[in-house]
């Protein structure tokens, strides 16, 4: 695969620019151990990449048992994330590949189930609106991922077509939008393991950013 048969890569948000899982799962184990509700190994797996929202409707209809509503809880994690929120650091290797992709691609877009919030506090301290010529966030969709609305709305923005755009992922439900959308999907392992991302439909894998130029055919600066 080379990016010159791409005029577009359009990048996931959390997992993919930001290294920001841990700070998400780290949050919610914290809101769910303050409302005392007890949940199921793997639940905070199952909603990677899927919005807060979602994650706490589930859990106030399956384990809350009325000890607290989504609204509730979904307002008590967004603190704890702003009080995590200083750790938070860049996907290694991503600055280096972005200036690397804006010459080997014409146009570069962001698509994220994020809320504008919490996009907004990572746009702020890393200064990313320069490196983006369309951004969607969770506060721009009606669906979100894993439906392919995030994905169909930033290809708009960019006046580019499904075959002529690579998405850059790293989560099953990512994955799946890219792939509702037409889009080929490149996945990094930062967050799920390369079996996982395979099964969801990821066309190339990589462990990293350097890895993922290499496949490409984009040179690293």
């Amino acid at each position: 695969m080379h990016n010159n048969h791409f005029a577009a890569c359009i990048f996931d948000f959390d997992g993919v620019i930001i290294d920001s899982e841990p700070l998400h799962a780290q949050a919610k184990h914290l809101t769910l151990e303050h409302f005392q509700i007890p949940y199921p190994d793997g639940l905070l797996s199952d909603f990677k990449g899927r919005t807060d929202l979602a994650f706490f409707d589930y859990v106030a209809a399956r384990f809350a048992h009325g000890r607290a509503n989504s609204d509730e809880m979904d307002v008590y994690k967004r603190q704890q994330y702003l009080n995590l929120f200083d750790d938070i650091q860049l996907v290694p290797g991503v600055v280096n590949f972005i200036d690397a992709a804006r010459a080997g691609y014409k146009k570069l877009g962001l698509a994220t189930s994020a809320t504008g919030r919490d996009f907004s506090l990572a746009a702020q301290k890393f200064h990313l609106e320069r490196w983006f010529d369309a951004i969607v966030t969770g506060a721009d969709t009606a669906q979100h991922k894993p439906h392919p609305e995030p994905y169909l709305k930033a290809m708009g923005a960019l006046h580019v077509l499904p075959h002529e755009t690579l998405v850059i992922e790293d989560s099953p439900n990512g994955i799946q939008s890219a792939r509702a959308a037409g889009c080929v999907v490149a996945a990094i392992t930062t967050t799920f393991s390369a079996a996982e991302l395979a099964a969801t439909g990821a066309d190339v894998l990589a462990e990293s950013f350097d890895q993922l130029g290499m496949i490409l055919g984009i040179s690293q600066v």
